[in-house]
C-alpha cells in the first residue's frame, strides 16, 4: 500500500472517531424539519445520557442536529439507510455536516410519538405511544409482596387510571419494611407478571420520595422505601415521570 493511501486512511479514521467523540460529549441535541412543523425543539436528556422527544410530529422529514441553529459546524444525525422511518426498532445513524442529506421519515401525523437517541450505540429508536391497560406495584415494600425466597407476582397491587388522561395512573397504600427478600424495594409492572412492560428507576435504590423519572425496560433496578408510610404515587407514562408523597406516617 502506498504511503499516501495509508495516510488518507489514517486521517479518515481519526476524523471519524473525533466526530464521534464530539457527539458523545454533547449535552444537547435539537430536532427540526417539516415533521416539526418548521420549528426547532431541544431534545430531553435523560439521566442515562440518552436523548428523547415525546409529542406530536407531522408527516414529513425529521432532522436531528447538534446545534440550535444550523452553522457550518453543525452535525446531523442522519439515517444510515435511505427512506428510514422514525418508527423503528433501532436504526443506526451516521454523522454528517451535509444539511441536504435525507433525514428521518414521518409518514403520518400523530400526537403521541416518542423517539430515543442512544449516542453510545449510534441509534435512533422510535414508536407510537399507546396507553397501557394497567400499572401495578410489585415488590417487598408492599404487604405480602414477597417471602424469604422471592417476590410474589400474584400479590401485585393495581394503580387507578386517571379519568381525563389515559397515560396517568395513581396508587395509594402503605409502603414499609417487611422481613422478606430484598426488603424495602419495589418496581412497577404493566401486567400481572414479570415483563415485558416494566418501569424502573435509572439507578438502583433511588429514594421514591425524590425520584422524578423512570425508564421502561433495561436493568432490573428498583425503588427504595427509606421512610415507612401511607403513600400516593402518580406515574405519567407519556412523559415518563413519577411523583410520590407520604400522606400519612
Amino acid at each position: 500500500m502506498k504511503a499516501s493511501t495509508t495516510l488518507r486512511l489514517l486521517l479518515s479514521f481519526i476524523i471519524y472517531h473525533l466526530s464521534f467523540s464530539d457527539v458523545v460529549a454533547q449535552d444537547a441535541l435539537w430536532a427540526t424539519g417539516s415533521a416539526m412543523a418548521g420549528k426547532t425543539v431541544q431534545l430531553t436528556r435523560r439521566p442515562d445520557g440518552k436523548f428523547t422527544y415525546t409529542g406530536p410530529l407531522s408527516a414529513g422529514e425529521l432532522k436531528v442536529m447538534t446545534t440550535a441553529t444550523p452553522t457550518s459546524a453543525t452535525q446531523y444525525l442522519a439515517p444510515q439507510q435511505a427512506d428510514a422511518y422514525v418508527v423503528n426498532y433501532g436504526l443506526s445513524y451516521v454523522l454528517t455536516t451535509d444539511a441536504q442529506r435525507d433525514g428521518w421519515v414521518v409518514s403520518f401525523q400523530e400526537d403521541t410519538y416518542r423517539f430515543v437517541i442512544d449516542l453510545g450505540q449510534r441509534t435512533l429508536t422510535g414508536m407510537l405511544l399507546l396507553p397501557w391497560n394497567e400499572v401495578l406495584i410489585a415488590g417487598s415494600a408492599i404487604k405480602d409482596g414477597a417471602n424469604n425466597v422471592e417476590w410474589n407476582r400474584d400479590n401485585m397491587l393495581s394503580f387507578t387510571r386517571d379519568r381525563e388522561n389515559p397515560y396517568v395512573f395513581t396508587w395509594e397504600g402503605w409502603l414499609g419494611h417487611f422481613n422478606v427478600v430484598e426488603p424495602d424495594r419495589f418496581k412497577l409492572e404493566g401486567q400481572m407478571t414479570w415483563g415485558p412492560r416494566e418501569l424502573h428507576p435509572f439507578t438502583q435504590d433511588e429514594d421514591i420520595r425524590t425520584s422524578t423519572q423512570f425508564r421502561q425496560g433495561g436493568d432490573d433496578t428498583k425503588w427504595h422505601v427509606y421512610q415507612e408510610g401511607y403513600y400516593r404515587i402518580t406515574v405519567d407514562l407519556f412523559y415518563e415521570t413519577i411523583h410520590a408523597e407520604v400522606i400519612e406516617r
